[in-house]
């Protein structure tokens, strides 16, 4: 698992990540949401199926359509 700073970087430098959901704090995926908006960068986010609505709205909404939650996974 790379450190919340890390992925930034990788966002900001216009690199896509898929990451677990599980591994971040939703206040990280708000600014790796926010980071690949900024970049045009592509961020998925695995595992998304355990966030409440509410979270993956406002990720979404950094997001501003850089952003994918994988929702099949159990």
């Amino acid at each position: 698992m790379l450190l919340p700073s890390s992925i930034e970087r990788i966002l900001a430098f216009g690199g896509g990540v898929s990451i677990d959901a599980s591994n971040y704090l939703p206040s990280n995926l708000e600014r790796f949401a926010a980071f690949a908006s900024n970049s045009g960068a592509t961020l998925i986010i695995r595992n998304s199926n355990r966030l409440l609505p509410s979270t993956m709205e406002r990720i979404a909404a950094f997001g501003k359509g850089k952003v994918i939650f994988n929702l099949d996974e159990k």
